[in-house]
């Protein structure tokens, strides 16, 4: 298992707030400990970081048409950067 930290910008920080529950059940066939961070500033920065428990199921689901559709909706701005710790 490996931490993960995915970063994107969003339309409207509140509106993307409002899916935590719907954005955690989706991402914990994949991961666990997933925890929304938002910019301190008030900007449309935000970040997810989770503890990845199936790597070949999560790199399947967000490049899958429906995770894209979920995005839009939630109103995700590509690109999406993903980082982990160490090499």
């Amino acid at each position: 298992m490996s931490e993960i930290v995915l970063t994107h910008r969003v339309e409207d920080v509140a509106k993307w707030k409002s899916f935590d529950d719907e954005r955690s059940a989706n991402l914990g066939a994949f991961a666990t400990n997933i925890k929304s961070h938002v910019d301190v500033d008030g900007g449309d920065l935000v970040a997810l970081t989770m503890t990845i428990t199936d790597r070949d199921g999560m790199c399947a689901y967000i490049k899958s048409d429906a995770c894209g559709a979920i995005m839009q909706q939630h109103g995700v701005i590509q690109p999406v950067n993903m980082m982990k710790h160490g090499s």
